[in-house]
């Protein structure tokens, strides 16, 4: 090996990234005689120890909340000898790191798209969020370090109710799982495979994605494994937050429910859409908080209270009641206060329920509008002449007229 040596350092300035496999290989054809562990263990000692770089910090991950995709070309060549350029999709879930790759001809916005749909049918959903690079399907160009995302991938996106997330390009630790993917691609789809074409290539894709890739061990779980406790998150849904009262707000409205969705199409609202006209109000998540103070008496008290005083009661209650409580609930409680008065065991001419049901058309005919301002001040002006006559007529002493 000594002999060689200086070959094995000039092949090293030459190809930096020679492998030992490919050293051995060419000292054997110049005559070498040893082994291939002989040369390994040169190499390693002589290779020049490559730069570290410090990783990029990665940011908090949430179940179910985040997902990576990008593109990757490769140059394939085919068992009928056609060579073709292939685009790889990768999806990768950041929680689980469950994958899905597709392969296509282009990467346009068509094949994103398709490739988002198949990714969707095969973890039963999307995540919330989706980091991309700055690839034209999704990010049109950057405005005062703002993206401007393309409006029917905007759309799209609108359609899953997941909210895209540009990068810069050049910045793969801002997506680092996605560009692992393509690692495991190339290490172990497409080393050791041949295809016959594009259609072939994605068979063995599928199969090599449900055989191989979900069953690897990261920890002491499989990726399906992860991917099962990911899908059982709960997700907060419904209610729009204060924050957004006075902003202008995108909502879409389907069969059967109601989204609202923020400014960066994040969805803040989600709602179940009621019966057109029925007047409810809906908050399950309880953005809104209740008022804090409440009725002290209970409205069913009231009716079972008007029920026990007779048919007559419980049909005066059914009336009163027709409108909103804090229209009619104070002068129920006031009804029931005559109860200390009147007897309502006995006959119906002694219950206060027939004084009050016949009083009120009494006062509706006497009163019959609210009397004018010109009205009620000739009045008050009688009341006060006539006292001030009282007061006179009081002051005088007898016989002094």
């Amino acid at each position: 090996m000594d002999t060689y040596k200086p070959r094995v350092a000039e092949l090293l300035v030459r190809f930096p990234d020679i492998t030992a496999q490919r050293v051995f290989e060419i000292l054997r054809d110049e005559g070498f005689t040893g082994g291939y562990s002989g040369v390994k263990r040169h190499v390693r000692a002589a290779r020049p120890p490559p730069s570290q770089r410090r990783a990029g910090s990665r940011p908090p991950t949430v179940r179910a909340r985040w997902a990576e995709s990008d593109w990757s070309p490769y140059e394939v060549t085919f068992t009928t000898g056609a060579t073709a350029i292939v685009q790889a999709l990768s999806y990768v879930l950041v929680d689980s790191t469950r994958k899905y790759f597709g392969l296509y001809d282009s990467n346009d916005l068509h094949a994103l798209m398709d490739g988002h749909d198949r990714a969707f049918a095969r973890f039963g959903g999307c995540a919330h969020q989706c980091k991309y690079d700055s690839q034209k399907p999704v990010v049109l160009r950057w405005e005062c370090n703002q993206p401007i995302y393309n409006p029917r991938f905007l759309a799209f996106a609108s359609h899953y109710e997941f909210r895209p997330l540009a990068v810069r390009r050049g910045h793969p630790n801002d997506k680092p799982r996605t560009e692992r993917s393509f690692w495991e691609v190339e290490r172990s789809f497409l080393n050791g495979r041949e295809f016959r074409d594009l259609d072939d290539m994605r068979a063995q894709l599928a199969h090599w994605l449900d055989t191989i890739v979900d069953h690897r061990k990261r920890g002491q779980l499989t990726a399906l494994e992860r991917f099962d406790e990911e899908t059982a998150a709960s997700v907060p849904y419904y209610a729009v937050p204060y924050d957004h009262v006075t902003d202008l707000l995108p909502v879409r409205i389907t069969q059967r429910e109601l989204f609202v969705y923020a400014a960066d199409l994040r969805c803040v609202a989600r709602h179940e859409l009621a019966p057109r006209g029925a007047g409810l109000k809906l908050d399950p998540a309880g953005l809104h908080p209740a008022p804090q103070q409440h009725s002290p008496v209970d409205l069913d008290q009231l009716q079972v209270a008007f029920a026990s005083m007779g048919d007559g009661a419980a049909e005066f209650f059914r009336l009163m009641s027709v409108g909103p409580p804090r229209g009619w609930s104070a002068q129920a409680r006031q009804i029931l206060l005559l109860r200390a008065r009147y007897c309502t065991d006995g006959s119906t001419a002694r219950s206060p329920m027939r004084f009050v049901w016949r009083a009120r058309p009494r006062r509706c005919r006497a009163h019959p509008r609210r009397p004018r301002l010109a009205a009620h001040s000739r009045r008050v002006r009688r009341r006060r002449h006539r006292s001030t006559d009282r007061r006179d007529a009081r002051s005088c002493p007898y016989g002094a007229a």
